[in-house]
């Protein structure tokens, strides 16, 4: 028997996230942790992200990023004033999606 199972974005990040994390010039240790305790926080962006065909597994990754520094100057309170880091996911995506491993079943 075959059966097709579509992984959520945690397996996801459990896979990647460290490698996506070295590939932006961050320690893979750094990402330890950072989906359980914050990718529940993106199901609310997750339509709008689907509307703008970006995988939802690749928006968790790249919003996670928003938590650690240098990305933290570009989101949320910055020099220039607040950006929401949904919006800001959506905006870099194209910059972030080629570092990024394909999501199974998307």
């Amino acid at each position: 028997m075959n059966l097709s199972v579509k992984t959520s974005h945690y397996d996801y990040l459990d896979r990647h996230l460290g490698a996506f994390f070295e590939r932006v010039g961050l320690p893979s240790a750094r990402a330890r942790g950072m989906g359980v305790a914050h990718g529940d926080k993106c199901y609310g962006y997750r339509e709008g992200w689907d509307r703008a065909g970006i995988p939802f597994a690749h928006g968790v990754s790249i919003y996670l990023l928003s938590y650690v520094w240098p990305f933290t100057q570009e989101v949320r309170e910055t020099p220039t004033g607040w950006v929401a880091p949904q919006c800001w996911v959506l905006s870099n995506y194209d910059r972030f999606k080629g570092l990024l491993p394909a999501v199974e079943g998307a």
